[in-house]
């Protein structure tokens, strides 16, 4: 069982991007974010696991090109989205967690997979909330500054895990 570090990127705003767009743009528009975000796990050494609507399952041996790759995913994708009025501007919000991972016929299941949704669910737009695990994967060289957020309950953990907030 290898360890990976899991990765779920959720686009925010989809809703008023519907109602803005209607059903056929806004589809088109969701999907070319959601493929870019997926080729940029890609590039970066990573694998999408799937695509789940507004939301990209990626994994990453490389528990430093997982965390710079949500980086540069959140530096990217601020640029692009500049120039779009506020009713279409779709965010991101990111979860990473990382541990033993399960993998059967390319989907991948276990802890982080679960612990990376439900850190996605609770970051806010623009926001990457990482586990500890990812925190103590980070060599020397990553480069990545973060902050913890202290232990905090996770739905479905018996215990809080320290969940930590990437500063892009």
């Amino acid at each position: 069982m290898p360890d990976l570090s899991i990765a779920f990127v959720d686009l925010t705003g989809s809703v008023s991007v519907f109602e803005t767009l209607g059903n056929d743009l806004a589809t088109q528009t969701i999907t070319r974010l959601t493929q870019w975000v997926g080729s940029k796990a890609v590039e970066n050494g990573g694998q999408v696991v799937k695509m789940l609507g507004d939301g990209v399952l990626m994994s990453f041996a490389d528990n430093n090109k997982a965390v710079s790759t949500m980086v540069q995913i959140q530096q990217e994708h601020a640029v692009r989205s500049r120039q779009l009025p506020d009713l279409v501007k779709l965010q991101v919000q990111i979860g990473v967690a990382r541990g033993p991972v399960v993998v059967v016929d390319g989907d991948c299941f276990g802890d982080a997979v679960n612990l990376a949704s439900r850190l996605s669910d609770l970051a806010g737009p623009e926001q990457i909330l990482v586990s500890d695990t990812v925190i103590r994967g980070l060599g020397s060289r990553a480069g990545a500054r973060f902050r913890s957020l202290g232990p905090i309950r996770i739905k479905g953990k018996a215990d809080p895990c320290e969940v930590f907030r990437i500063e892009w």
